[in-house]
Parts: C-alpha cells; structure tokens; sequence
C-alpha cells in the first residue's frame, strides 16, 4: 500500500506522530513481534530456543538514518579580493547579525598603495591623451591649409597655361610678324631713297655725302628686317615650344603636388590618430585597473547582505588554520555562511543499497534533538553524486545526501544539530515477514530456521523488503511455520550441524588456481556447496 494513502499524509504532525510514528516505535523492541508472531511452548532440549509463529503482517517499509539540520536556503560570503589577505576582524560565529551590519574586515593597506600610484598613471595618461587629441586637431588643420595650397596652386598653373596659349603667345607672334613687315616696307623706302639720291647725285643735286648716308639707312633697314625675321623664327620654332612645355609640365608638377600633398595628410593625420588611439586604449587600461583597485578595496569591507545567523566556512583541506583575525585568506575562499534559520531541512546522507528506494516527494518524520515531537517532512531532493567526504576513512562507502524539507520548522533551531530521519517507502500489506533475529545470512545465501516436529530445518530463503526490526520473506517460509530467533553465532553452527557448507572466498581462489596449468595443488576432501533439505 502507498504511503500516500496511509495516516502518514495527515498535515498534522501532531496526528502523524500519534496515529503511525509511535506504533513504529513500540516495534522496534523484540517484544513488540507478539503483535503478529504467536510465540510457542517450548519443546525437547533439542529444540532449545526461542520460537515464534510466522503470520501475515503489514510490513512499513521506510529508510532510517541520522544526519543533520541545514537550512532551505544560505548566503555564501566569498572573499573576493586577489591574491593572499589577512584578516582583520571577522564577526564571532553564532553571531546574528543585521543586514548591512560589517562582518568581515580583510587588510587593505597594499591595495590603497596600488591606488595611490595608479592614481598618478592615470593623470599622466589622461594628459597625453589631451596633448595626442590636439596634435591631431593640429595635423588635421594644418593637412587643411596643405591641400588647399596646393589645389591653388595647381588652379594658378592651368590658368598660366591657359594665358600663354590664348594670349601672350598670340599676341607676342603677331607683334613679331608685324615687325618683320614694318621692317621689310621701311627697306624698300630706303633703297627708294637711295636710288633717287643716286639720281641726284649724278645731275649734281647732292652731294656724295647723301648717297653714303642713303646706303647707310638701307644697310640699317636690311639689319633690322633680318633681326625681325630671326625674332619670329626664334618664337615660332623655340621660344613658344619651350614656354608652352614649361607651362604644360608646372601644371603637371602642381598636379602632382596635389596627390603628394592628399598622401602627405592622410600619412601624417594617420599617425596622429594611431597616436591618440594608442593612448586612449592606455587611460582605457589604467583607467579599468583603476576602477578594478576600488572594486579590490570595496571588497575589503564585507557587509551582511541580509539578516542571518554566522556560521563559518570549513577551512581549505590541509591548512589547518582556523577563520580568525590575523588569518590568511585567498580568493574565492567561502569564509561565512548565513542560513536563513526560518525554514530548515534535514540532510541524510543514505547507503547506496537504500537510496534506490527513495524518490522525490516521499513523506518523511525527523526527529530533532532537542525537540520533543518528531516533524513531518517532505523528500525533497536526492543527490545524483555519491558524498566523497568520507572516502578517505572508508574508500568503499557510498553515500548519497538526501534533502527532507521540513513541514514547519521549530524556533531557535540552528544548522547542524543532529536529527533522525525515516523516510516511508511504501507499506505492504499481509506480507509473510520474519524479526531481522530470526534471518541468517551468509554472503548472497539467507536462511531462516523452522521447527520440524523435535528438530530444527534450515530453509533457504528469499528477502524482498526490509525495515530496522522486519524482514519480507519472499519464498522459503509459509504462515504458521515456527521460526527460531538466533544467537549470536548460532546460525553458522545450526548450518554446520545440518550439513551445509558455505564455500568461502578464499576456497573458491584456490579451487580456480587448481585449474590452471603449472600450479601445484594439494589433493583435498571436495566442498560442498550450499544445499537445503526440504
């Protein structure tokens, strides 16, 4: 039968522990079997012992272990400053404390030094940032006038071009062809002077005088036709080829120029701007590390997030030194704990043979020390890892902590006061079941011993459930069979008596080397296996 269905769901522990947890109780003594075993007169000398009739019973079954109180739910204070601190002052455990109240005081003398001179790295990068930031307001004008020069300049140069194509040269060619003309007409009418002076001459009219100063002004005409006509060969296959290539390749120079100039900017502003970025990112650092140092020294001074009461951490494995003024502390290290004391839970930590049984929302009593009326609880949670804390004094345990939370939780408790938990798995009704006193077992073989008649018989038998005082028979004893509750060592000699031998780990070893080639064995009686005589 579900335990969801029996008294134990009743809300009230108070009705709980009346209508199931006391009658669970008064079975836990061997005389509490006469309530389902009917004991029987005792027999020959041969049959010496105490017997008990086996009848069907309601068999609850339950998982019973110690563990302790914790609380449903706890703040954790992590020290959180780097490196290895010393502890200055730390509020007294057991204390309780108030939120915002200081619990905790870790030495921050060297990080203020930190502070201090990382005060000064961050002035400092602050102002090279500043002269960086105006250096390149600087280059970005300056880049400005650049290219604004040169892009007149290049202006200017086409426009001189533009000049010496459309007029100087125009202009200067013309001149140049009006003078070889002038020249030329001023020739003829000074060899037509000549020739009439010659007339003149010759009839008397002049003398010889005029005729060599006629043939002088030719002779002057004649060198001054000559120069016009040189001039205008000179500017017509020199002279303008020459300016018109010279104006052509300023042009292409201030072009130029212009590009160079673009190029020179983008370099220059380029590296003013590397340079500021260079040393933002540095403010960016100090300025992070400087921010991390205040964070470090708020951290020093630890305050209480909430209302709780002070438990201290356990200390890291090895250390041996306990939380107190003068102690040293690293980061990360869990220093305080503050449970929240108005609703507890109990943590058992259960065999791995039982917690198979077990799954979330069983019902469950604990019984509080110090408390007078067991507390009706819930399973809650059962840990997927097996607890490790104990492997060291035993590397075979496996345990399992498993969480009952409380119905209501009784005032003034405190975490780890010790309490015993039962867990109800389930409840089985007219169930052949034998007292734990009365079952024998040896390895994977379990027996019980019946009254056969002046006799006692071993019967084999097969275990299904089990709670602290009943064990379920599955196969092997029938109702009204008399079953004998055993001594100590009175099993073993009760199966030795009847004959059957249980083969030991060490003899099993040595039959299995017997087997294999090139081991030496001595010849002996063979064993026999376990055999029950029905």
């Amino acid at each position: 039968m579900s335990l969801v269905a029996s008294p134990i769901a009743v809300s009230s522990t108070r009705k709980w522990a009346k209508r199931f947890i006391v009658p669970a109780v008064a079975l836990a003594g061997v005389g509490a079997y006469f309530t389902f075993l009917r004991p029987a007169r005792p027999g020959p000398a041969a049959a010496a012992g105490k017997f008990l009739t086996v009848q069907p019973v309601d068999l609850d079954v339950k998982v019973k272990k110690d563990g302790e109180l914790q609380a449903v739910n706890n703040i954790d204070i992590v020290c959180m400053v780097e490196g290895l601190n010393t502890l200055v002052q730390i509020v007294k455990e057991g204390s309780f404390v108030k939120k915002g109240e200081v619990i905790v005081q870790i030495d921050s003398s060297l990080i203020r030094q930190k502070i201090d001179d990382t005060s000064i790295d961050l002035q400092r990068a602050q102002a090279d940032v500043e002269t960086s930031r105006q250096l390149r307001e600087i280059q970005d004008s300056q880049n400005d006038a650049n290219l604004k020069a040169a892009a007149v300049s290049l202006e200017l140069a086409k426009i001189a071009q533009k000049q010496y194509i459309d007029g100087l040269y125009p202009q200067q060619l013309a001149d140049d062809t009006t003078a070889v003309k002038m020249a030329d007409i001023t020739l003829k009418n000074k060899k037509e002077d000549l020739a009439q002076t010659r007339g003149l001459f010759a009839k008397g009219f002049v003398t010889a005088a005029d005729v060599k100063q006629a043939e002088l002004a030719v002779t002057t005409c004649e060198n001054d036709l000559s120069k016009a006509k040189t001039a205008l060969e000179v500017l017509t296959r020199y002279s303008h080829e020459m300016d018109l290539r010279g104006k052509e390749s300023y042009a292409v120079q201030c072009e130029q120029a212009l590009g160079r100039t673009k190029k020179e900017n983008a370099i220059n502003l380029r590296q003013k701007q590397v340079d500021l970025d260079t040393k933002e990112e540095a403010l960016r650092v100090v300025t992070r590390k400087f921010a991390h140092l205040k964070e470090q020294l708020a951290a020093c001074t630890i305050a209480a997030p909430a209302d709780g009461l002070v438990v201290y951490a356990s200390t890291p494995s090895g250390s041996g030194q306990p939380l107190e003024q003068g102690a040293q502390v690293r980061e990360r290290q869990a220093l305080l704990r503050l449970p929240d004391t108005s609703a507890m839970k109990a943590v058992l930590r259960v065999n791995e043979s039982q917690v198979t049984h077990l799954r979330a929302g069983l019902r469950a009593v604990v019984s509080i020390t110090g408390v007078a009326e067991p507390v009706g609880a819930t399973l809650e949670k059962i840990s997927p890892v097996a607890d490790s804390s104990q492997r060291w004094w035993n590397p075979d345990l496996r345990e399992y902590p498993v969480e009952l939370t409380l119905d209501n939780t009784p005032a003034n408790l405190k975490p780890g006061i010790s309490v015993k938990g039962e867990v109800y798995v389930d409840r089985l009704s007219d169930v052949v079941a034998v007292p734990l006193a009365a079952l024998y077992t040896e390895k994977s073989n379990s027996y019980v011993f019946i009254r056969n008649g002046e006799d006692i018989k071993p019967a084999a038998v097969k275990v299904g459930e089990t709670n602290e005082t009943l064990a379920q028979l599955l196969e092997g004893l029938a109702a009204g069979d008399q079953v004998l509750l055993l001594e100590a060592g009175q099993g073993r000699d009760l199966l030795d008596k009847a004959g059957i031998h249980i083969e030991a780990p060490s003899d099993r070893k040595r039959r299995a080397d017997e087997k294999r080639p090139g081991i030496a064995t001595a010849t002996k009686e063979p064993v026999r296996t376990a055999s029950v005589e029905h």
